[in-house]
């Protein structure tokens, strides 16, 4: 993948930072649309280029990437959903792209926005294909290995986790014993693992997993070590993600998961 030129729509998070570094790597170059409010602010010299633009500012972000030469748009990094309903402002070609979705939902939204991107002439490539060294595999990662119960509750919370995924509620869950204790939704991980922690923390699993006929080019499930730290204080000392979820700094994630005694179990893609 050497030689691209690659914009880069940046969220939240350290995902866009990792992608950039990696882009650059690969002998490509990065042009990033660091998003307003959301987005550390990637800049140069670490990205050949960058801009920032409001969420919604759909129309700003075509005409940047088009003078820039862009040929492939990357989507990562988190956006605060509660934003949307409190200080997004759709440009004219958001508002048109808004008016033509006959229902909500993140994955309609982010396939409309990748099919806007297509038909305005760019391709839109898949984050996980820069960084194959940061995907979570199969088995064991860190930690202990599950005996026959904790496995029972990361083979039960993986299918609840499929469940709410293919509802669009979320992509992470909290079981114990066979019970949900949690799942995700417009609160994002932290906010749940929290509350899950006040719940039930000895022995629950938490879940991460990937949607049912998810488009990898776009949300993939993400974890990093900020994660592992709100489920130390949380209490929760198990975690089960689907093989492919991108682990950020999976050197690092591992380390800090062997520190706060955090087990990171790989599992299966099968779907039950």
């Amino acid at each position: 993948m050497s030689g691209l030129r690659v914009g880069l729509i940046a969220g939240g998070g350290t995902l866009p930072g990792l992608l950039a570094d990696s882009i650059r790597q690969a002998g490509s170059e990065c042009y990033v649309a660091n998003l307003r409010g959301e987005s550390a602010g990637l800049q140069p010299p670490r990205v050949a280029g960058a801009t920032t633009v409001a969420v919604g500012a759909l129309g700003k972000t075509l005409r940047y990437f088009k003078e820039a030469g862009v040929e492939e748009v990357l989507f990562a990094g988190g956006v605060d959903k509660t934003r949307l309903f409190r200080t997004a402002r759709p440009d004219l070609a958001a508002l048109k792209l808004l008016k033509a979705l006959p229902e909500a939902g993140d994955d309609r939204l982010l396939r409309a926005l990748a099919t806007t991107f297509e038909n305005e002439g760019f391709r839109v490539g898949a984050p996980v294909d820069w960084l194959p060294e940061h995907r979570a595999t199969l088995g064991r990662m860190a930690g202990r290995a599950p005996d026959a119960k904790r496995s029972a509750d990361l083979a039960f919370g993986l299918r609840i986790a499929h469940g709410i995924g293919a509802l669009e509620i979320g992509q992470t869950v909290v079981v114990r014993k066979g019970c949900v204790v949690a799942v995700e939704a417009v609160e994002g991980t932290d906010a749940m693992l929290r509350r899950a922690g006040s719940l039930a923390k000895r022995g629950a699993v938490v879940v991460k997993a990937i949607k049912p006929e998810q488009d990898r080019r776009l949300d993939m499930p993400t974890v990093g070590s900020g994660t592992l730290e709100t489920m130390a204080s949380a209490g929760l000392k198990w975690l089960g993600l689907e093989a492919g979820c991108i682990i950020l700094d999976k050197p690092q994630f591992l380390a800090d998961a062997k520190r706060l005694s955090v087990a990171v179990i790989g599992l299966s893609t099968e779907r039950t």
